[in-house]
């Protein structure tokens, strides 16, 4: 195996392992925090989009994934942007 071909395995097994803490991130907020689960639902329509995004970079978190914000106690921030994304930035 190539070097090339071990660090895309390594790569793959990383993506793989944030994709699974996403869903444990979701399924964490729907007992700690249901309100803001029920809103990640609603915007995104599944667990499994909600955990992805918990777990990206979006723009506008200063390349921070939300779930990390949330660490942060950045609560407010990630809801803000969760009712725009849900109702969109002009209605």
């Amino acid at each position: 195996m190539t070097e090339i071909e071990r660090l895309a395995e390594e790569v793959s097994g990383l993506y793989a392992d944030i994709e699974r803490a996403g869903c444990r991130a979701v399924d964490a907020l729907r007992s700690s925090d249901p309100d803001l689960a029920d809103a990640l639902l609603a915007t995104f329509e599944s667990g499994d989009r909600a955990g992805d995004w918990l777990t990206s970079q979006p723009i506008g978190f200063d390349g921070y994934s939300a779930l990390e914000l949330l660490a942060q106690g950045e609560r407010e921030q990630v809801m803000q942007v969760l009712n725009h994304l849900r109702i969109g930035l002009c209605t």
